[in-house]
């Protein structure tokens, strides 16, 4: 089973890296973020078999190392994460809500979409993780509304967010770090040794 896993997030990472979803090269990041290196997860949900690879990696995660008694609610991130949250809500047939990224000047009004009962347990869904500007701003909306201890990230770009967050005490999963992607495309023959070089530079400074 855990060679079966394996080979599925081998899979699934060469196949991002072959459809251009991971590049290397000089980008500014949406937090304003310079990096050698850009990941877009988001491509998934136009190849079904590869999309449902990601859903149950993150699914049989949830339920062997976080426990399904241990949230009532998953909350996708915006604003890619709610492709992930609402898939995963359904495979697990939990309640799912989102958080918006601004809230509307006009109708409701509302900070999230959902029916979210008071206390509830939620447990946070992303795609990828870089800042935790996205899951600090989300945690703020509904940390009086809710008990938040877990949140799962399909991808951690090892961006140093975890002093963000220290004082949620939170525990933050993922499915795979960045630099186990890259050291995946270097045995694979994706990247060569001075690609592989040049993003541990970055990953050495977080």
């Amino acid at each position: 089973m855990i060679n079966d896993q394996k080979n599925l997030i081998n899979d699934l990472i060469l196949f991002l890296y072959d459809k251009g979803a991971i590049k290397i090269g000089n980008f500014t990041l949406s937090s304003g973020i310079k990096s050698k290196f850009y990941l877009d997860m988001r491509i998934l949900q136009s190849y079904p078999k590869y999309f449902r690879v990601s859903i149950l990696l993150m699914k049989k995660y949830i339920v062997d190392k976080i426990g399904m008694n241990n949230f009532n609610y998953i909350c996708s991130i915006p604003t890619s994460g709610t492709i992930f949250g609402s898939s995963l809500a359904y495979e697990l047939f939990k309640p799912h809500i989102y958080v918006r990224k601004s809230v509307k000047d006009y109708g409701m009004q509302k900070p999230f979409e959902g029916d979210l009962q008071l206390n509830s347990k939620v447990l946070f869904i992303d795609d990828v993780m870089t800042t935790g500007n996205s899951l600090l701003s989300s945690i703020e909306l509904l940390k009086d509304k809710s008990i938040i201890n877990d949140v799962l990230v399909f991808i951690d770009r090892r961006q140093d967010y975890r002093g963000l967050l220290n004082k949620y005490n939170l525990n933050i999963h993922r499915i795979i770090s960045i630099d186990k992607i890259f050291e995946i495309l270097f045995q694979s023959d994706r990247i060569g040794k001075k690609d592989m070089d040049y993003i541990k530079g970055e990953l050495e400074k977080n």
